[in-house]
């Protein structure tokens, strides 16, 4: 055949040429995945994640460790005495984080160079054929449920440390132990119970879905995170704390004008006994459609405002319906009824400013599309070769695990930040919806006192903030919320 040349500028190209070498190049890029080693692939970005998780929270480290005393910008925030707390209290936390850090990443490299997951699956295999049964979606599920409960043992006593060590050296674990394991091994069965639920018909539907089973695969989560959201406060968040429904009073009347205000569709209104576990406090809200429920963690409400402390129409004491919680004359901490709302005001312009379904959209795009490349990976046989697997062994939970664990940890990075980078940007955007209510006074307020009551350290590296921080440090948030209020005047 004859090519056909072009000239541009004195160069002559002949396009028959342009596509051999185009070929030629795609040839020799095939050919460099076909001798890649997938796992040391992995190893090598894994390494150099962890080598950059680390860099970053040693200059946090530095920073908390340098700023022995509070700035000017601090002093405004909490006195001496809270900020030292609040110091030490970091530094336990970074350093704790870091030795679970290089143990975490020991653990995962020894894990894939002892290839100790395709021995694990065997382990599985060999576990139901003792019991007479040969099924790919009944060993994925024992494979599952070994692991879940393998990696509970070997991590519980971080989690001891963690919780008993360091949060209650500075004053916030209020679990005994007892409360802690029956608390962790409900944990464990339920999310085992979800996971074979969500697993099961997810890998049958991978086997069995043909060309398009990455889109069936895709639904399915989708419908299965639906449900999740939908049952979960309903039936198994009361599994481990109670929620307490707002009686009429001062505060309740005041949220619900609130909500009225911006057509927020307030069904009902609970306080939960978070106080049972920790002294650290939140508020969320929950719901689709028409049926939206806020949450108040007791923890948030000083003693002026929270309904279930004070006392009862025949004068007795009214107490937490746990029976665990602080009594008035203990309790110091927390926000007034006009700081919550203004907390609420902040969380109901996420709702208002569609920050709730954005998130869910992106997020599930982005899994369509990880569904979608796994079909065009999966087909390479070499890849799980490369991490233990016999020649022409393709499990389908393995090859899930493999390439949603591993070969696609680069992309989960850049998710992760971009989600980070973007959840940012809601809170300062909720943060200017609250102040447009008028409550940028009572924000500002409330904010100080979250940070003082969390122990909060206010003081962050930029490049550590922005990579790790769902929400801006306290400073730069004060700040934006200022400027906003100059804007509204």
């Amino acid at each position: 055949s004859s090519g056909i040349n072009a000239e541009y500028g004195g160069l002559e190209i002949d396009s028959n040429l342009t596509i051999q070498a185009a070929m030629g190049l795609l040839g020799v890029i095939g050919d460099m995945l076909d001798n890649v080693n997938y796992m040391y692939c992995s190893l090598a970005f894994i390494s150099a994640e962890f080598l950059f998780d680390t860099y970053l929270i040693w200059r946090q480290r530095r920073i908390v460790k340098s700023t022995q005393s509070p700035t000017e910008d601090v002093k405004k925030l909490m006195d001496d005495d809270t900020y030292a707390k609040s110091r030490l209290y970091s530094l336990d936390k970074i350093h704790f984080g870091i030795v679970n850090d290089c143990y975490s990443y020991l653990e995962t490299i020894g894990v894939m160079l002892c290839f100790l997951t395709p021995f694990f699956w065997e382990v599985a295999g060999k576990t139901i054929g003792y019991f007479g049964y040969s099924s790919e979606l009944l060993q994925s599920n024992v494979f599952l449920w070994q692991s879940s409960i393998i990696m509970s043992v070997i991590h519980l006593p971080w989690s001891l440390y963690r919780t008993f060590v360091i949060e209650e050296r500075h004053g916030f674990n209020k679990m005994t132990l007892g409360f802690y394991f029956k608390d962790t091994l409900k944990k464990l069965l339920l999310s085992n119970v979800m996971m074979s639920v969500l697993m099961t018909p997810l890998l049958y539907l991978m086997k069995v879905g043909g060309d398009y089973f990455f889109l069936y695969a895709w639904l399915f989560v989708f419908a299965f995170t639906m449900a999740f959201f939908f049952i979960y406060m309903d039936f198994i968040a009361p599994l481990f704390d109670t929620y307490t429904p707002v009686p009429e009073s001062p505060l309740r009347t005041a949220i619900e004008n609130l909500a009225s205000s911006i057509n927020f569709p307030l069904t009902k209104l609970y306080i939960v006994d978070g106080s049972k576990r920790s002294n650290h406090s939140n508020a969320f809200f929950y719901g689709f459609f028409k049926n939206k429920r806020i949450v108040l963690f007791d923890t948030l409400l000083d003693e002026s405002c929270n309904p279930l402390i004070g006392l009862e129409a025949d004068g007795k004491k009214r107490q937490f319906p746990s029976g665990e919680g602080e009594s008035s004359s203990q309790k110091k901490k927390g926000c007034t009824q006009e700081e919550v709302v203004a907390v609420l005001g902040h969380e109901l312009g996420h709702w208002y400013l569609g920050h709730v379904y954005k998130p869910l959209l992106l997020n599930q795009t982005v899994l369509l599309g990880m569904f979608y490349l796994f079909g065009i990976l999966v087909k390479n046989e070499q890849m799980l070769a490369d991490f233990g697997f016999p020649e022409g062994s393709q499990p389908t939970l393995m090859a899930l695990t493999v390439i949603f664990q591993y070969i696609f940890g680069p992309l989960n990075r850049v998710f992760s930040v971009s989600s980070t980078l973007l959840t940012r940007r809601f809170e300062f955007q909720a943060d200017a919806f609250a102040v447009g209510l008028g409550k940028g006074e009572l924000l500002q307020g409330s904010l100080v006192k979250l940070v003082t009551d969390n122990l909060s350290f206010p003081l962050a590296d930029k490049l550590y903030s922005t990579f790790t921080f769902s929400h801006p440090p306290v400073l730069e948030r004060l700040e934006v919320i200022r400027e906003e209020m100059k804007k509204e005047k």
